[in-house]
């Protein structure tokens, strides 16, 4: 084939064709052969540009041939590329009319451009810049600036994360208030998190993907996703070379995507919720009993406030009027008022409660836990079945499985007469002298229970009992004695009342003496010894107090008062109306197990109730220490589900901050993704000619393109140029076959080198300035 002189690719005499081609592709068009010259040799001088190809050797134009106006610049040597075929590539018509400047040859050096050249190509300014660059090469030095970013974004997520702990920990257990601004302010700190977080991640990954150029050769396609992945989700999933040729770099990419779950986990660890809030407080006008006032109680004087108060006793008496020597008042019965309060503390099972107790004694809004002490009638109760007494009033045989009773009880021994003589509107009828006996507590009854005690373990078949009860009943028997008892009540209002008793003090009997049967005609006991007999016309004081304690036990006796019979485990015969208290198991008509206990409780109650009637004359105010408990809306905090979360990303940004930081020592410089640095990066004759037809950058792009392997790294030249600052070598982006690994420390042009004498910086800039003025 004969070769042809060098014609200009944009030759005028080239003609355009009247319609553009549908696609321009100036490497498809077999009429228009363009070939990639070896990208390590240098174009053909003129005065070689008429021999063959490939035979002639090749050497750069010399400096000296230059001035002599030798080797100056010609338009069809562009970057290794001859033009054959006579100008096949003229300028359509019509399109791209702006003039097209004259392209110099990338082998050439700097110090070889024409000044005509440049006159004609560039304006001052830019001339200016480019001399002012010429023979640069770049520094091996790391600057602050990405760094700093690095540890100030790391640090910042890390203090932002913990100022959020500390937010949120103040917050925890206060009053729920302005809940919507609190959770914005957590949000927003959370979100300060991720983005500092995700910002140092990204920033480290840049410098991974670095790293990962120089060592590994990848296509366009693996370069644009890990470059574009931190922003591009779709590229893990449609970019298989990313996660083969760039595992780290790539996992670090899809961790900039899983980092801002934290944001999401961590305002959701402050909830508001319904907690109890207790504080210490003296609570006022506490109801409390005092028995003592009942002793002074006087039914025929109206009270200094003119509020009428009850006993709980009502009283016969010998003067009306209070006027005559000698009169007394003696006890009749309990009051009303009392007696509705015990049975409702019987039928209800649990103590009466005062209305409104909780915003009495406790405030508006408030629960509250408080004790009262207070000195009354309590009984003694002791298990007497091992050694029954001999004045006992029935005997264990009379009880299951042995009787038939289930349940049997004595206890109105010697108990007060009532009526104790003919009365006429509370006055006895006869005239004095009255009996001495009148009115005189002389014994209070003993409780005499007895009960068999049902198991859930059934009789041998060969029990003489088995038929009858099935399950076992073991015979018991108590006697229970009334004592002064101290008591220490717990009450509690949330906002229903609960009284728990924290202790119970039995302090002396309530009438100490003994009783036998009476061997005379008299009456069927006698109670001894007399001294100790309580008669209200010696001692009217304790007579009162001892006619309170006595209708509170006449009441409960009422009760338990009776028996009830089975013949079979069928069905119960009742004659008590122990029946109808919690003493009794309604499903199976027997005692409950712990029936003495049971006895002692619902006595307390009892008592218990009284503090509902706040008009009763043992009623007592007063002021105790408390606790106030309130359930209102507060700030919850759970930190686990803040640093679940917090923890696991500053943890995988800190690793990523490491690689980071180890990519720039092994880089030896921090670099980024800008536009500028992808410029500078892939200056190579060989990319400007792979990217002809695709300036334009639009989509779709070429897919040969996108399969070409790049790696970042020194481009080979047979014979670099040597300028002022010695023989110095090219780095960018080129072909596995056209470039070698990149030496840390290194000297390259348009790369860095650091200069540390500053007399050898002086001496190279001088020399480079001069040579440019002498070019």
């Amino acid at each position: 084939m004969t070769s042809r002189g060098p014609r200009s690719a944009y030759s005028s005499r080239s003609a355009s064709p009247a319609t553009p081609p549908a696609r321009y592709d100036p490497f498809a068009s077999a009429a228009d052969p363009i070939e990639l010259a070896h990208v390590s040799r240098s174009p053909l001088p003129a005065h070689d540009a008429s021999s063959s190809r490939g035979h002639s050797p090749l050497r750069s134009p010399d400096p000296e041939d230059i001035s002599r106006g030798r080797g100056s610049l010609r338009p069809d040597s562009f970057f290794g590329l001859s033009n054959h075929g006579g100008g096949q590539y003229a300028p359509l018509d019509g399109r791209n009319e702006s003039p097209r400047p004259s392209i110099r040859s990338g082998r050439e050096s700097v110090y070889t451009l024409s000044s005509r050249y440049h006159s004609k190509q560039m304006d001052a300014d830019t001339q200016a810049l480019v001399d002012r660059r010429a023979g640069e090469i770049a520094e091996w030095h790391i600057h602050w600036t990405t760094p700093a970013l690095i540890v100030s974004l790391f640090l910042a997520g890390v203090a932002a994360a913990i100022g959020h702990h500390f937010f949120y920990t103040k917050l925890n257990g206060q009053l729920a208030t302005d809940q919507l601004r609190m959770i914005r302010y957590g949000t927003a700190m959370a979100f300060f998190v991720k983005s500092t977080l995700v910002g140092c991640s990204i920033i480290c990954n840049r410098q991974r993907i670095w790293r990962t150029f120089r060592r590994k050769a990848m296509t366009m396609d693996g370069i644009d996703g890990l470059f574009s992945a931190p922003e591009d989700p779709s590229q893990f999933f449609i970019n298989g070379e990313m996660w083969r040729n760039g595992k780290l770099a790539t996992l670090m990419a899809l961790c900039c995507w899983l980092i801002p779950i934290a944001s999401v986990m961590s305002p959701a660890s402050l909830t508001s919720e319904m907690t109890a809030h207790t504080v210490s407080d003296t609570c006022s006008g506490i109801a409390t009993l005092n028995f003592t006032h009942e002793s002074d109680f006087n039914f025929r004087v109206m009270p200094a406030d003119q509020i009428r108060r009850n006993s709980m006793s009502y009283y016969n008496t010998t003067d009306i009027k209070g006027e005559k020597v000698g009169f007394f008042d003696y006890y009749d019965q309990p009051t009303k008022n009392v007696r509705r309060l015990a049975i409702s503390a019987a039928y209800l099972k649990r103590p009466q409660p005062r209305e409104n107790a909780a915003l009495t004694f406790c405030g508006r809004g408030w629960n509250c836990t408080y004790s009262i002490n207070f000195v009354g009638p309590g009984y003694r109760c002791e298990d007497v079945t091992e050694s029954v007494p001999a004045n006992a009033p029935f005997q264990l045989r009379q009880l299951a499985p042995v009787g038939n009773f289930t349940y049997i009880s004595n206890v109105d021994q010697d108990d007060y007469q009532s009526p104790q003589i003919d009365t006429l509107e509370g006055v006895p009828r006869q005239p004095p002298p009255y009996p001495a006996s009148l009115g005189v507590f002389e014994s209070e009854p003993i409780l005499w229970i007895g009960y068999a005690a049902k198991s859930n373990e059934s009789y041998p078949p060969d029990s003489p009992y088995a038929k009858k009860w099935k399950v076992i009943h073991t015979p018991k028997m108590s006697r229970c004695v009334m004592y002064h008892t101290n008591y220490t009540f717990e009450m509690s209002y949330r906002p229903m009342q609960v009284a728990v008793n924290k202790q119970r003090d039995f302090l002396r009997p309530a009438l100490d003496t003994t009783i036998s049967r009476n061997l005379g005609n008299n009456s069927d006991w006698l109670a001894q010894p007399a001294s100790n007999f309580i008669r209200p016309g010696q001692d009217p004081k304790a007579y009162k107090m001892h006619a309170a304690f006595h209708s509170m036990g006449a009441l409960l006796r009422g009760f338990l008062r009776g028996s009830v019979t089975k013949t079979n485990d069928v069905y119960a015969i009742t004659n008590s109306d122990i029946s109808e208290t919690r003493l009794m198991d309604a499903r199976m008509s027997d005692p409950i197990p712990d029936l003495i206990g049971g006895i002692q409780s619902l006595f307390e109650e009892m008592l218990i109730s009284l503090l509902s009637e706040p008009t009763l004359v043992i009623g007592q105010s007063q002021d105790v220490p408390c606790l106030k408990t309130r359930t209102i809306n507060t700030y919850r905090y759970y930190r686990r589900g803040l640093w679940i979360g917090y923890t696991t990303v500053i943890s995988i940004t800190f690793c990523f901050v490491l690689i980071g930081a180890y990519s720039i020592y092994q880089n030896g410089v921090a670099s980024d993704v800008l536009f500028s640095r992808i410029m500078v990066t892939t200056r190579n004759p060989t990319l400007d000619h792979l990217g002809v037809g695709a300036c334009l950058g639009g989509d779709p792009f070429p897919k040969e393109l996108t399969e070409t392997k790049l790696r970042f790294g020194v481009l080979l030249e047979d014979n670099p140029r040597e300028g002022p600052l010695g023989v110095v070598e090219h780095c960018c982006f080129g072909t596995m076959g056209e470039t070698k690994e990149i030496v840390k420390g290194g000297t390259y042009a348009g790369l860095a080198k650091y200069r540390k004498p500053r007399q050898e910086e002086v001496g190279n800039s001088a020399e480079k300035e001069s040579l440019l003025a002498r070019g």
